[in-house]
């Protein structure tokens, strides 16, 4: 085990547990949502968001840029990913740019917690038109026909929507399931969860390690 999953298992066995004489670990949305209220990537207050919306917490994932919060981040969706039964697939795609730390971060702690060899990819903002060129890194996704779409949060889902419509153009290519690390429990203007309107509309299953209100339960 790499001395850096160290950080991880006593973040587990410290934070998980519901008191210091209890072996019983918290559900893995508490304890995400706890983890990532610890660090810098949450900020608790009063924030206009890029909709126009006023919230009570802004969540920024390019704040984890440490090794030690990446391997932790990592081992979460990891361990999210496994109990999903989700790990079979043959690549995991980070939309730029905060779905690409976490891929990353994702397929290292799947090989080294669960010996599960998922290679990564992700796209480019801008094409590039030297080199290797194209507008995807990592993984050829032309040899794939399943992925996990990673990414940061999902609020209105355009941007999920977006990430899915990309790997469309690999016609084998097919998604099995999107999964951030916050579901920010937007609605549409009829009440409705944009989270489940995503699925709906795309057939997909939209997950989220853990939730707003969550998080906001450890200001």
């Amino acid at each position: 085990m790499a001395d850096g999953f160290a950080v991880y298992n006593l973040y587990i066995t410290k934070c998980r547990c519901r008191n210091m004489n209890s072996s019983m670990k918290e559900p893995l949305h508490i304890a995400f949502a706890r983890f990532m209220a610890g660090t810098n990537a949450v900020q608790f207050g009063d924030f206009t968001l890029k909709s126009g919306k006023k919230s009570e917490v802004f969540i920024n994932f390019g704040e984890i840029s440490s090794g030690n919060e990446l391997i932790a981040l990592g081992s979460f969706f990891a361990e999210f990913i496994v109990d999903k039964s989700l790990h079979t697939v043959e690549v995991l795609f980070g939309p730029a740019y905060k779905g690409i730390n976490i891929a990353i971060a994702v397929s290292i702690a799947l090989h080294q917690k669960y010996d599960i060899s998922i290679p990564f990819a992700y796209n480019r903002k801008t094409p590039k038109g030297h080199g290797e060129g194209g507008n995807f890194t990592g993984y050829d996704l032309n040899k794939a026909k399943s992925a996990l779409i990673l990414d940061d949060v999902i609020t209105d889902g355009g941007t999920k929507l977006d990430a899915i419509k990309m790997l469309s153009s690999f016609p084998d290519l097919k998604p099995k399931a999107v999964i951030v690390g916050v579901d920010r429990e937007e609605t549409d203007e009829d009440g409705k969860s944009c989270r489940l309107t995503l699925m709906e509309e795309t057939g997909i299953d939209v997950l989220a390690l853990t939730t707003k209100s969550e998080v906001l339960g450890f200001r």
